[in-house]
């Protein structure tokens, strides 16, 4: 059935690279999730009703936010393709965030009124009648629901799309709370204890659960979130696979949507090589940055000096120095400027986090390098890593 659909319904459907083949993904996986979850709502709000099933009710309202999940899916991907314009240089990308914040503000409310329901239900209970009916509806709801995890997950995997795969895994939620409320409902023949009303709150507790996950996934990217490191690692892979860099530093990544990422890195080269040579191989390693990993790529060039040996046995001895003091910190653009009675040692010093404060690691390292030397003088500038 996935073949099928998608085959149908997306051209060159294989060219999961290209912007209009991803849209058109996102669109037919949205379309479906849509029209799944208004039959579905409508199924439990009828039957819900009929049997007195506040659960059931609360369940229906849970696919109904569903749906507008879709549908902020349904836009984003539409908007998130629009063409850079003069005012938005950087795209659109950032709509789906945008139009999904929106959504799970709405998700948020309904689980909060469909708790408000359950409660009141708690107190002023009301018989549940069993109706096999019911009972189909959500076993067919259940099914619906796990076809519909499969097909958004499939989908996700092939466009590497965490909002297909995100939609996914809400399906299969989904079937966890439906399936309490079949609990619910079965239970309903045994006992006169309100499991409906308590089933009905934990439903509506995990649609307001959802939408604040919802809300915090679009809220990251907005703000700005750490890049994959296993992106980030492999990206540095390959930018030292040239022969003509010898160091990277100060790499940062800018995410304005699917698609449209922008990368800007320091990259270390041999100062004794022509610089329009070098220039050259920079302009050819940003344009394969591009074809490989779809990334705009700014390569800064910091001409270092390879051939002197008191620099680069200083360079060694600092880098050893910084990495016993924590393994995680690094050093790059190490230079020295030597005077008649003292020699500054200019570099910069990477941090990953704050176990040490700035002038604490400056006066770690100044004690250390004036052991090996009391006229070295260090010239450190500190500074945090992007990724």
């Amino acid at each position: 059935m996935y073949q099928l659909l998608i085959k149908t319904f997306v051209r060159d459907y294989k060219n999961t690279e290209d912007a209009h083949v991803r849209e058109q993904y996102g669109t037919v996986c949205s379309i479906i999730s849509i029209v799944c979850n208004i039959v579905l709502v409508v199924f439990k709000l009828i039957f819900g009703t009929l049997v007195h099933s506040v659960s059931i009710v609360a369940d229906g309202y849970n696919n109904l936010s569903d749906a507008g999940s879709n549908i902020a899916t349904f836009f984003g991907f539409k908007l998130a393709n629009k063409h850079p314009d003069a005012e938005h240089p950087y795209g659109h990308g950032r709509f789906e965030y945008i139009t999904g914040l929106g959504i799970s503000f709405l998700i948020i409310l309904v689980g909060l009124m469909s708790l408000k329901d359950a409660v009141l239900k708690l107190f002023n209970p009301e018989a549940v009648k069993f109706s096999v009916p019911a009972l189909i509806a959500l076993i067919f709801s259940v099914l619906v629901k796990i076809w519909m995890g499969y097909f958004n997950r499939k989908a996700g995997k092939e466009i590497n799309s965490t909002a297909l795969e995100a939609a996914a895994q809400d399906s299969m939620n989904d079937v966890m709370a439906t399936s309490a409320t079949i609990v619910a409902l079965v239970a309903s023949l045994v006992t006169d204890l309100p499991v409906d009303s308590l089933i009905g709150a934990a439903v509506s507790v995990v649609v307001v659960i959802s939408g604040i996950s919802i809300a915090k996934s679009t809220i990251d990217p907005l703000l700005g979130i750490k890049p994959d490191p296993e992106t980030i690692k492999e990206i540095e892979d390959y930018l030292m696979s040239y022969d003509c860099v010898m160091g990277i530093h100060d790499l940062m990544m800018h995410d304005y949507g699917p698609g449209r990422r922008y990368l800007t890195v320091h990259c270390e080269v041999d100062a004794s090589i022509d610089m329009m040579t070098t220039h050259d191989e920079i302009d050819n390693i940003e344009r394969a940055m591009m074809e490989k990993f779809h990334i705009l790529t700014t390569i800064h060039m910091d001409p270092i000096d390879i051939h002197d040996t008191l620099t680069n046995e200083l360079r060694d001895k600092v880098t050893s120095i910084v990495e016993t003091i924590d393994s995680s910190l690094s050093i790059h653009d190490f230079r020295i400027v030597t005077g008649p009675t003292h020699t500054n040692l200019v570099f910069d010093v990477l941090m990953k986090d704050d176990k040490y404060s700035k002038k604490e690691l400056n006066k770690l390292i100044t004690s250390k390098v004036k052991e090996m030397n009391t006229t070295y003088y260090c010239v450190i500038n500190f500074e945090y890593s992007f990724v």
